[in-house]
C-alpha cells in the first residue's frame, strides 16, 4: 500500500507523462509493433544462417562458416532497417 504523499507523487507521474507527446508517441509505436514478412524473412535468414554456421564449423569449412556469418549480418540488416512506407506519429492515447 502506499502512503498519501506516494499516492500524490504517482499521480503527478502520471500526469506528466500523459503530456509528454514524444513518450507517448514512442510507446504507442512499440505497442503497435506487428509481425511483417520483412521480420519474418530476417528470422528464416537468421535461422538459416545460425544452421549454416553450425554445419561448416562442423565440417571444417571456413568459407562456409564466414558466408553464414555474413548472412546473419543481413538478417540484422533486414531486420532494423526502417521501413519505405513512413509511419504516422500518434497524436493521444486512449486511457
Amino acid at each position: 500500500m502506499l502512503s498519501e504523499s506516494e499516492q500524490k507523487r504517482l499521480a503527478d507521474i502520471e500526469a506528466a507523462l500523459r503530456n509528454d507527446t514524444r513518450f507517448v508517441n514512442g510507446f504507442n509505436r512499440a505497442m503497435s509493433r506487428r509481425v511483417t514478412p520483412r521480420r519474418v524473412a530476417a528470422v528464416l535468414i537468421a535461422v538459416a544462417a545460425v544452421t549454416g554456421a553450425i554445419i561448416g564449423l562442423a565440417a571444417g569449412s571456413v568459407f562456409g562458416t564466414v558466408l553464414a556469418i555474413c548472412a546473419l549480418g543481413v538478417a540484422g540488416g533486414v531486420w532494423t532497417y526502417p521501413s519505405a512506407q513512413p509511419q504516422q506519429p500518434a497524436t493521444h492515447i486512449n486511457p
